[in-house]
């Protein structure tokens, strides 16, 4: 079916041009028809629903600007560089490090400033202030990008030298909580250390507004265990006699309570946890190393079964056919259980290995990324890290993505077991054509559930109605503050918009169209043409003309009234249409000849004309 904006029914001397201009755009529109499908088939293996995230690690100033050598203002134009970075590679999420070693990149009552941002050890705010956590997410945001909050969970501190931490860290005040081991680390068996570390991750849910809670597999020391947390044991056993089956409820507990806590105050934070590669060694088949099971006592299985995650970042930092640990073997058993217990898997790629003493080949990194897309349950991707890895285009990684992989926009997918309810469409859609197209619409109306839009979703196209199936025709994303956009393209005639709510559930399309001739003619009223040819067969043409933009249905029925298709429903823009019946029925079953109905229903009223099918 083809939307074309059409003059009609001009007189005199206008009808030689109008002549001249129909075969021209009938020509224009089967060009686009030959682009559109040829686009289809180019574009297919790019999904529209794809979560395309990077780490940016603040700890060492990994990928955090040096405080010794930037100030504030600095520090907030590197940001905004970065984030300006990855959105032109069309990334949709950054996983920012806030709290790397029981510190703090935002303004925390429990928790000292940390000197990866300030650069000193007393604990003090940067000079001049700012909150690099409420920066980062405005600037993530204002760019259509989710902010997940990374965490540490457990972690103390990456120096050995405690006395210097500042006063108000953790340690100062119970540094009997310390895991009694070389590890630098928390005892999560201490049932006020798991306490207080939810609340510490819930006072950043309570007061920003972050899209996620992330946080990395700092549970127990790689190092390994013996007997170090016998005290705790001991003190709060709770029935067990396999001190690894405790540890690893310690870590369940202090998951489930975390994930309560934000479903009660705001369920559409997400809960992210990125484990090691390994969850067992043998599982499955062919996979050996380190256990994260047994060897930091991390069970993402229970966690999936408990139904206290929303998404599962394994840290998969091996290539293909590697000798025990195969990505082609890991990553979709990976998917395979996610899936099976309704959440999402996001790969943790490491782009790092690209240029370090792995030296991994080019294409190492893109063909894995391949196999996520053609792998059930695999839904997107996260990569560490984003200065050493992606933004400096390690043997042309970065281009790869921008010219290939990323190469059209993607939303994230919805999660509907937190909220499956749609949006409504916006409204009132209206399309001003010049040099650069202008697309304004109304905020939608609120839905069920009390959502409305969070962002919209600007698609175009050559041919209309619109496809926002298409992942081609995403032309942006951008947030529910504004109402209005700037096509500077100029180039098309067919716009759709939708809504996003915040867990990225869409919207139906409000369809815009603007006229391919230089100056549309705005008519004065609601006019239902007599199709053409009549009578017809196989196909003839639909028009109408409306004088102001409005939602409109155009539908077939037969003579007694029996629906037999809808030809069109959305917001149109004032203007003149055409629509192509090709005596199908919905189900695509032909129809009978006969006398068939065509009525176009508007906000103001409906026409109805008659038109005959003949043998």
């Amino acid at each position: 079916m083809v939307l074309i904006a059409h003059q009609f029914y001009t007189q005199g001397s206008k009808l030689k041009k109008q002549a001249r201009s129909y075969r021209k755009k009938v020509f224009i529109s089967l060009a686009v028809l030959l682009i559109t499908l040829m686009s289809t088939v180019w574009c297919s293996d790019v999904p529209k629903h794809e979560l395309r995230a990077a780490w940016v690690a603040t700890v060492l100033q990994l990928d955090f600007p040096d405080p010794t050598r930037m100030t504030s203002s600095e520090q907030q134009a590197d940001i905004v560089d970065m984030l300006d970075n990855l959105q032109e590679a069309e990334f949709n999420a950054v996983v920012f490090q806030i709290r790397p070693e029981c510190d703090a990149f935002y303004e925390s009552s429990y928790e000292p400033w940390s000197r990866h941002l300030t650069g000193n050890t007393t604990g003090a705010a940067p000079a001049p202030f700012y909150d690099p956590l409420q920066f980062m997410i405005q600037e993530a945001h204002k760019r259509g990008m989710e902010l997940h909050a990374w965490f540490n969970p457990f972690r103390l501190s990456t120096t050995s030298n405690l006395e210097a931490l500042p006063a108000s860290h953790i340690y100062k005040e119970h540094p009997e909580w310390k895991l009694n081991h070389s590890t630098l680390m928390l005892d999560p068996g201490i049932p006020a250390v798991r306490n207080y570390t939810v609340d510490v991750f819930m006072d950043v849910v309570n007061r920003y507004d972050i899209d996620a809670v992330h946080m990395d597999d700092y549970f127990y020391p790689y190092a390994g265990m013996a007997q170090e947390d016998i005290e705790s044991f001991t003190a709060d056993q709770r029935g067990f006699s396999d001190m690894g089956d405790w540890r690893r409820d310690n870590i369940n507990r202090f998951i489930a309570a975390l994930y309560d806590s934000i479903q009660s105050v705001k369920p559409w934070v997400k809960l992210g946890i990125s484990p090691f590669g390994i969850w067992k060694s043998g599982i499955p088949t062919g996979i050996s190393g380190t256990s994260s099971y047994s060897k930091i006592y991390c069970d993402p299985i229970a966690w999936l079964n408990d139904g206290t995650v929303d998404y599962i970042t394994p840290q998969l930092y091996w290539p293909f056919d590697q000798e025990g640990q195969d990505y082609a073997l890991l990553m979709p058993w990976w998917a395979d259980q996610t899936s099976s217990y309704g959440r999402h898997l996001y790969v943790g790629h490491s782009p790092y290995r690209i240029t370090d003493y792995h030296d991994w080949p080019n294409n190492e990194l893109p063909n894995q990324i391949r196999l996520n897309r053609k792998t059930e349950g695999s839904l997107g991707s996260v990569l560490f890290r984003l200065g050493w890895g992606i933004l400096d285009n390690p043997k042309g990684f970065l281009d790869s993505l921008k010219n290939d992989l990323y190469r059209y926009p993607a939303i994230p997918p919805a999660m509907p077991w937190k909220d499956d309810i749609m949006p409504n469409p916006p409204k009132h859609i209206s399309v001003i054509a010049g040099t650069s197209n202008t697309i304004s619409w109304d905020r939608p109306d609120v839905a069920a559930d009390g959502d409305t839009a969070f962002q919209y979703v600007i698609y175009r196209s050559g041919t209309g109605p619109v496809d926002i199936n298409l992942v081609s025709n995403i032309l942006d994303i951008i947030p529910a503050t504004v109402t209005s956009y700037v096509d500077a393209s100029g180039s098309s005639d067919y716009y759709a918009i939708t809504a996003l709510d915040r867990l990225k559930n869409e919207s139906d399309a409000a369809q815009g169209i603007v006229s391919v001739d230089e100056i549309a003619t705005i008519p004065e009223e609601i006019i239902l043409y007599p199709n053409f040819p009549n009578p017809f067969n196989p196909s003839t043409v639909l028009s109408f003309s409306i004088n102001q933009s409005q939602e409109i249905e155009l539908n077939v029925f037969d003579i007694r009234g029996a629906h037999i298709r809808d030809v069109f429903s959305g917001f149109v823009a004032a203007g003149q249409y055409q629509f192509n019946f090709d005596s199908h029925a919905a189900d695509g079953g032909r129809l009978e000849a006969g006398v068939y109905l065509v009525r176009l229903e508007t906000e103001m009223g409906s026409k109805v004309k008659r038109m005959l099918l003949l043998k």
